[in-house]
């Protein structure tokens, strides 16, 4: 039985990025799943891949945006088809170390171990952030997918990835309901992965530093949609969500570009998340 694959979610990716992240997981894995969530340059990517020649490769596209959850939930589906029982997801801009899946796999064998991930380095904040151990692991509560290693089994025990949220919080839900079910966690500090989380700015208000992360007004919903909707769905609080929501809108008004339109679409994310059905 086949054991570990690979998936990568893509929507207008750069191309030299794609090609590297693809050739350092394809080495590792049996198996590498591309999703194409529906990529005006998706020639381009159809090119990459015809000169690779390397029939490892899948590709499977959507002609339209569906939305981070359901690409995974595709890559996780054609892995489990496909008698994978574990699933590498990356993004399609990080290019994972060489000994990403040897490492993981030491931990395999750990009871009720359903999500390991390495330690996450910021391009934009490179050399900043708190100081990890060296060696080791630590159980934690959450971790984005990028670089990420998924039991398939447990994806499918709690229903896959919630296709509702689209995009923003995705892989928070999924460790939360993880943890839900008794299924651990794991940071494993001998791998790290270089990811880009996006235009992020460090300014100062006061005495404080403030992070200021200039998405799009399209991710500016999403963000606060699912801030409100993943605090009614846990039974949070949603005082701490509502004071995330003021936060965001602060951010934007003092220190980000397109205020009005970027406000706009917070306010309406906030109310979408408090109205829509919970699943």
């Amino acid at each position: 039985m086949n054991s570990i694959c690979a998936g990568i979610v893509m929507f207008n990716p750069d191309i030299e990025r794609l090609r590297e992240n693809v050739l350092a997981i394809a080495g590792q894995v049996d198996r590498v799943i591309l999703v194409d969530n529906g990529s005006d340059n998706i020639s381009e990517i159809k090119t990459f891949l015809h000169r690779t020649e390397d029939s490892r490769i899948q590709l499977f596209q959507f002609d339209e945006n569906k939305g981070i959850a359901c690409a995974l939930n595709r890559i996780c589906t054609e892995a489990a088809d496909q008698a994978y029982r574990w699933v590498v997801t990356l993004d399609q801009d990080s290019v994972c170390p060489s000994h990403l899946v040897r490492e993981f796999s030491k931990y395999i064998p750990m009871d009720d171990v359903a999500l390991i991930c390495p330690v996450i380095k910021d391009r934009n904040r490179e050399g900043s952030g708190k100081t990890e151990p060296l060696h080791g692991f630590k159980e934690v509560d959450r971790c984005i997918t990028s670089g990420s290693m998924l039991s398939l089994s447990d994806w499918r025990m709690i229903g896959g990835f919630d296709e509702s949220m689209f995009i923003d919080g995705v892989d928070f839900d999924l460790c939360i309901r993880l943890r839900k079910n008794g299924k651990k966690i794991i940071r494993v500090y001998d791998v790290e992965l270089l990811h880009e989380l996006g235009n992020i700015k460090m300014r100062k208000f006061l005495f404080w530093d403030v992070i200021v992360k200039n998405h799009s007004s399209f991710r500016k919903f999403y963000i606060a949609r699912n801030t409100i909707y993943l605090a009614r769905k846990n039974k949070s609080s949603m005082l701490k969500a509502r004071l995330q929501i003021i936060k965001q809108l602060l951010i934007c008004l003092l220190y980000e570009k397109d205020k009005r339109n970027k406000c706009r679409e917070i306010l309406k994310g906030a109310r979408e998340g408090s109205v829509c059905a919970i699943t």
